[in-house]
């Protein structure tokens, strides 16, 4: 008798499973919703910094043309300066900025960009470049030969650059949605890794 019960509570459970993940394959993946909701969903995500109004976020898109979204600096790891969430008037994409600290004392940060497509539901990750400097007067560089010069004296090689990449999209920004959102974290990584892809991260222009 004991038996049959929990067949059947095994059997609801996994009806159950199966329900949800066919239901969430068929919903906008957490890039997606970021992009409708933008600061009315990221209001209820611990992890951003500051809080937005209805009328005072539409009003700064209004005059601004973009307004940003920064990730508290508590949150990150410590070789990360910012992550950022940019949005544009008119439109569902979002670009994500990525600030690395590659050197306190010689000033040297690397600078990542991933934007996504909303309407293709595309990941593009743009070029790779190298800020060294104080801020606001920074040298930038951007061409490959001085790229693998600064990441060799760092020690940091290409799949660390985008082992970067994948921290900000999936541990910061997809981990803490869901924890604020009733969906699968796991669930809604796999749905982002199956986004077209157009990676431009070490596309260097011809000398």
């Amino acid at each position: 008798m004991q038996s049959r019960f929990f067949k059947i509570v095994i059997g609801v459970l996994c009806i159950y499973f199966i329900i949800s993940v066919i239901i969430s394959c068929f919903t906008p993946n957490v890039m997606s919703q970021i992009g409708e909701w933008q600061a009315y969903g990221l209001n209820r995500v611990p992890e951003i910094d500051g809080y937005y109004p209805e009328w005072e976020w539409s009003n700064a898109l209004d005059t601004f043309g973009a307004e940003s979204l920064d990730y508290k600096g508590k949150y990150l790891r410590d070789d990360v300066l910012f992550i950022h969430l940019c949005f544009f008037n008119n439109s569902n994409d979002v670009n994500i900025g990525i600030m690395v600290n590659l050197s306190e004392s010689d000033k040297v940060r690397m600078k990542l960009d991933v934007d996504y497509n909303y309407e293709e539901k595309k990941l593009i990750y743009a070029p790779i470049y190298i800020l060294q400097g104080e801020l606001g007067c920074s040298e930038m560089y951007s061409d490959e030969k001085s790229i693998d010069e600064y990441l060799n004296k760092y020690g940091l090689t290409r799949q660390e650059v985008k082992e970067y990449q994948e921290y900000a999209i999936y541990n910061v920004i997809v981990k803490s949605w869901t924890k604020v959102y009733p969906e699968s974290y796991w669930l809604e990584r796999w749905k982002l890794k199956t986004c077209k892809v157009v990676d431009n991260t070490f596309q260097f222009e011809k000398e």
